[in-house]
């Protein structure tokens, strides 16, 4: 029987948890003086976003707060591929006007777009933005929750995704579509970028002492003013039921960026059979090599590219590739339950004896 699209706000705010830090850089009296901050906000990227920060005034943390909302809400409408908003050339504007010739596009906009070409041959192909016809055609039939794309309409429209057919010119701020039936779509990278923007501000700001969670990206800034070195995020168990919210494991880290790519967070059923929002460039269907994969480095853009590949890669190949990277960390749930990690990501594992005091 067909099966609602499901999104699970448990999975989206609450995949991690906190078990804050030690040693606070800025000292014993600063660490005493400060306060623990909380607030939440819903409306950018489709999720919940929450904000975590140690600070000695309220008002510090309400201005740090105002201004991370501005920020992803910035994001959000630059990137958003499904509305136009007044006086800004974001993405739906492109995608519906750059087949015809070159359109302007906001600088921000811009700036995704070429970060994303550079990074084309770390991610071997794997995370291709312009799939976007491809993407769009699965949005709609999860939406509707009632069958999958035909094969045919999803090869058809495959035709229509050469990232080289992109232009872009960096001085004149324009996107031109080589294939006028090229569509982009940023879903792979658009919150982490977001969220790295805001994560940049708060660490040059009065509050570097943060957590941001959105949905499967974690960004931690630096430590927490209570009296502990690290952030403690909690990897989802990807197998037990969503709402239980169940942790499987426990990563401390801090000024880092952890996020994590699943089939358990975005899905449809269609005759008992789950199909999730990743999409395989090569097959075109939701990709089947795991449950889920975590990624931990610093640049939380890069930490969401990254999961998105590796998700798409056999654990074989993704293993060479992350054991070839420096300043990435790796750990995957097969679809057996089985789990592996990059050496580096052990030492910061709790079931490794990793804790917030070291």
């Amino acid at each position: 029987m067909p099966m609602a699209f499901r999104r699970s706000l448990a999975c989206l705010a609450a995949v991690f948890y906190l078990l804050l830090c030690s040693c606070a850089p800025q000292g014993a009296d600063a660490s005493a003086a400060a306060q623990k901050f909380s607030g939440t906000f819903y409306g950018a990227f489709d999720t919940v976003i929450s904000l975590i920060g140690y600070t000695e005034k309220e008002e510090t943390f309400n201005a740090a707060f105002a201004e991370t909302q501005e920020i992803f809400m910035h994001y959000h409408r630059i990137y958003d591929a499904y509305n136009a908003y007044d006086g800004i050339n974001n993405l739906y504007a492109v995608n519906h006007s750059a087949g015809t010739g070159p359109v302007a596009a906001e600088p921000e906009l811009i700036d995704l777009l070429l970060y994303m070409k550079e990074l084309q041959p770390l991610l071997l192909g794997r995370v291709n933005i312009a799939l976007g016809a491809v993407l769009s055609c699965w949005h709609e039939y999860r939406e509707a929750g009632q069958a999958v794309p035909p094969v045919e309409q999803l090869q058809a429209l495959a035709e229509h995704c050469s990232y080289d057919d992109v232009i872009i010119n960096e001085e004149a701020g324009t996107v031109f579509f080589a294939d006028p039936y090229l569509q982009l779509d940023l879903g792979a990278v658009a919150k982490g970028y977001a969220c790295e923007r805001a994560a940049q501000a708060l660490l040059n700001g009065p509050m570097p002492s943060f957590i941001i969670s959105a949905g499967g990206n974690v960004r931690c800034g630096l430590s927490p003013l209570d009296g502990r070195l690290h952030w403690g995020v909690g990897i989802q168990d990807p197998i037990a039921p969503s709402f239980l919210n169940q942790i499987m494991e426990t990563l401390y880290t801090h000024d880092m960026s952890v996020v994590t790519s699943g089939d358990y967070q975005r899905y449809y059923e269609v005759n008992g059979v789950r199909y999730h929002h990743i999409i395989d460039p090569d097959t075109l269907f939701p990709s089947g090599f795991m449950h889920s994969v975590t990624v931990l480095t610093q640049d939380s853009a890069l930490a969401d590219a990254l999961s998105t590949c590796f998700f798409l890669l056999p654990y074989e190949e993704g293993r060479v590739l992350a054991d070839s990277m420096e300043g990435v960390e790796v750990y995957w749930v097969l679809n057996d339950g089985s789990v592996y990690f990059t050496a580096g990501m052990g030492p910061l594992l709790r079931s490794q004896g990793a804790s917030s005091l070291r």
